[in-house]
């Protein structure tokens, strides 16, 4: 047997949650809320050029029964979108204002202009949190609880996500199911409905809608009757006779629907079953009123309520009025008798009284009835069970006995393995302390290789280190020895050059006298002229001693070059010229940059700025400057080849200074933290640096030289020397075939450090 109702998947809440919702700020001034929930109208809004006076063209009764009326299409306007409005503040929800927010307050006389909709709001709103828990009927639940019409759906931080209203879930689920089908209007349709004339003032209808709490007053009147017969003045009646009006069964019902038959008559008694409805007029009606911000006093129902009306009969099923709600796209729809006479109300609320859980019973009957099927079947089998086990049971009489030995068999079998598995559980508890033990003593022994590795490998360095330190302090001894020797004898040559050069040209001057004075020379003096080449000796003399001058010169030069070098071990820092170091290195460097038969000059561009006198110490930076030099003039080595094809460019080393203010703290450029520094700048055009050699290039013991030419720890003592010694910096750019340069920075002072 097939079950009728609706499928589980169409009872999840997801698909009856509109995500299209206005949503307004709290300072939003409520006559611009008005103006955007009235977007659309539903009602027929009176002529700018009519005559309030006219009659209603046709009011009759057959124009009542409109169920096959023409319908011209409003356009897929969703009904949440228009008939409430979210308030948000910083993301959360915060009220919500509806349409009967708007006929209480124009009911009431207030001065809405004067409002925002923080004002007005209803507070707190009723939500519901988004959960694969809360399907449909949860949200039917609330609505009957709360007596609301919209209910927000938020995230679990309070964040609006959507909407439900009636008509939503009424578009969600599609009552395509057998009740749907079966049950008829009269069933559920609401009996008790508000109504008034056609002459009442729209304002008259707010105070009906705002009194009666409903969404909705029917227009109707008098069947035989003009619609100008009809008085203005409103009075309730219980309407017993032919609308057999019913009492509620229960409280728990919309608010949509609740109140009496209101209408307005003259003083004498009026048949309720001449009353024929004419139009409505509905809570969206009263909210485009105020947007268009007309004199709802002045208005008359007759020129402001919809027309013509979509009627249902009594008889007709619940999926007809389900399906003239889709067509029509409107959620309320008149019932009429035969005669065109009013009879009741059905709302998108009616519907969905039909989804009350307790139709589930009937899906429960049909189980049960398959349960009695299935439970048949069973007692059939049982019978059959039971002759089965009578002759089972003969056959266990026999097998007990042997099922008792063999039980007494398994027990003691049982206990041998229990007692051989306990004593393997201890061997086995016993092995994994072991192990954890030894994974332990493991991990230690790796971890004490570990350190011991780092620790033999910084021992390695620290060591190579010392001995370069002490080769280069030995070297410094030794080479200041050297110069103290050299300078000795060099000055007293230096020193007697000069007066050398002032006898001769005395000498020289004696000689011009003595050709003045005695022109006839004698033969011998003559022939001994001749014989030296008197003249060549007097022009050449000078020119001698000025070379034997130069000569000295550069041998001091040299001298004072290498005392200066030389101070590799001095304890304190001095106030020195960064320029005389960096000349000291290129004197020394002065044969390597040289060019020689099988090499071409190292062209050297030297742009020096003004620097101030740098505190440091001047024996470890000349070091540095003679590691960078030396680098890039074994870079160059390639370029000085005959033939060369590497670069068109001659071989050059670019040597630029400059002072500039900058921090330690890369992450911190505040000019209050900017101290002067000396920018020192070494380039060269050679053939560049690798990646892999660019990531290794401060590493101890790191070289690309062959075995023999080198130690690997130049570049590596020089970035202590310049960073951990005198807080500065070493910085290099290179790529493979545009060269490398080198940038050190040293602070003009270190006790600002």
């Amino acid at each position: 047997m097939q079950t009728n109702g609706l499928l589980f998947e169409s009872l999840a809440l997801e698909a009856a949650i509109d995500p299209n919702f206005l949503a307004v700020a709290p300072t939003t001034p409520l006559k611009d809320v008005l103006v955007l929930m009235s977007q659309f109208r539903s009602c027929l809004l009176p002529n700018k050029n009519s005559n309030p006076g006219s009659k209603e063209a046709d009011l009759s009764a057959q124009r009542t029964v409109c169920c096959s009326q023409e319908w011209e299409t409003l356009g897929a306007v969703a009904d949440t979108a228009a008939g409430c409005v979210l308030v948000i503040d910083k993301l959360q929800l915060a009220g919500i204002f509806t349409e009967r927010d708007i006929v209480k307050l124009t009911a009431a006389g207030l001065p809405l202009a004067s409002f925002t909709i923080g004002d007005c709001m209803g507070q707190p709103p009723i939500t519901l949190t988004k959960s694969q828990a809360n399907d449909i009927f949860t949200a039917l639940e609330l609505f009957r609880q709360h007596q609301i019409r919209h209910l927000p759906i938020v995230n679990q931080q309070g964040q609006p996500l959507g909407i439900v209203t009636h008509e939503s879930i009424r578009r969600a689920l599609q009552p395509v199911n057998l009740l749907t089908r079966l049950r008829q209007v009269q069933e559920i349709m609401t009996t008790e409905v508000v109504c008034t004339v056609a002459r009442a003032s729209a304002l008259q209808i707010a105070k009906l809608m705002s009194q009666h709490q409903v969404s909705c007053v029917v227009i109707t009147q008098q069947q035989g009757l003009e619609t100008e017969e009809w008085g203005i003045e409103t009075q309730t009646i219980e309407a017993e006779s032919c609308l057999k009006l019913r009492e509620r069964a229960n409280d728990n019902v919309d608010d949509e629907h609740s109140g009496s038959i209101a209408f307005s008559s003259s003083p004498s008694a009026v048949n309720i079953q001449d009353l024929i409805p004419v139009g409505i007029v509905t809570e969206r009606d009263i909210l485009q009123f105020q947007a268009m911000e007309l004199d709802l006093s002045r208005m008359l129902a007759k020129d402001v309520m919809s027309t013509p009306l979509f009627c249902l009969e009594p008889t007709d099923s619940l999926w007809n009025a389900h399906e003239k709600m889709q067509q029509y796209h409107v959620r309320r729809l008149i019932v009429t008798g035969t005669r065109g006479e009013l009879v009741g109300l059905v709302s998108q609320t009616s519907l969905l009284k039909v989804l009350n859980p307790s139709q589930m019973y009937g899906v429960i009957e049909i189980l049960q009835q398959l349960l009695a099927e299935r439970t048949s079947q069973l007692e059939t089998t049982n019978e059959q069970l039971r002759h089965e086990i009578i002759e089972r049971r003969r056959a266990e009489t026999a097998l007990l006995q042997a099922h008792t030995q063999l039980k007494e068999q398994v027990e003691q079998r049982t206990a041998d393995l229990t007692k051989a598995n306990e004593q393997l559980k201890q061997d086995i508890q016993k092995r994994q302390q072991v192990e954890a033990a030894l994974r332990e003593s493991e991990a230690k022994s790796r971890t004490q290789a570990t350190k011991l590795e780092l620790a033999l490998q910084t021992l390695h360095s620290y060591q190579t280190q010392l001995i370069q330190k002490e080769k280069m302090s030995s070297l410094g001894k030794l080479v200041a020895g050297v110069a103290h020797e050299i300078n000795n004898p060099i000055n007293f040559v230096y020193g007697n050059i000069a007066y050398a050069n002032q006898y001769i040209q005395d000498i020289m001057e004696l000689l011009k006298l003595y050709e003045q004075q005695y022109p006839q020379q004698v033969p011998k003096i003559l022939a001994k002229a001749q014989t030296i080449d008197l003249d060549f000796v007097k022009n050449d003399l000078p020119k001698l001693l000025k070379s034997m001058r130069l000569g000295a010169e550069r041998i001091r030069d040299l001298v004072l070059s290498l005392r200066n070098f030389s101070r590799l071990d001095e304890a304190e820092m001095k106030s020195v010229n960064l320029h005389e170091g960096i000349d000291n290195t290129l004197l020394i460097l002065q044969n390597r940059l040289k060019g020689t038969p099988g090499r071409s000059e190292i062209k050297l561009i030297k742009e020096y700025s003004h620097l101030p006198k740098v505190e440091c110490y001047s024996g470890q930076l000349n070091q540095v400057f003679m590691n960078l030099l030396s680098n890039a003039i074994d870079a160059l080595e390639e370029y000085r080849l005959p033939n060369s094809q590497v670069s068109a460019a001659p071989p050059t080393i670019t040597i630029t200074t400059e002072l500039k203010e900058l921090s330690n703290d890369k992450n911190n450029a505040k000019p209050s933290s900017l101290i002067p520094h000396a920018i020192i700048t070494i380039t060269d055009n050679g053939s560049g640096m690798t990646e892999a050699v660019r990531r290794h290039l401060f590493d101890p013991f790191f070289t690309t030289k062959s075995v023999g030419k080198g130690t690997g720890l130049g570049l590596s003592i020089s970035y202590q020397v310049v960073v951990e010694k005198h807080n500065g910096r070493i910085e290099f750019t290179s790529a493979l075939g545009q060269g490398t340069k080198f940038e050190i920075a040293i602070p003009i002072r270190q006790s600002l450090h």
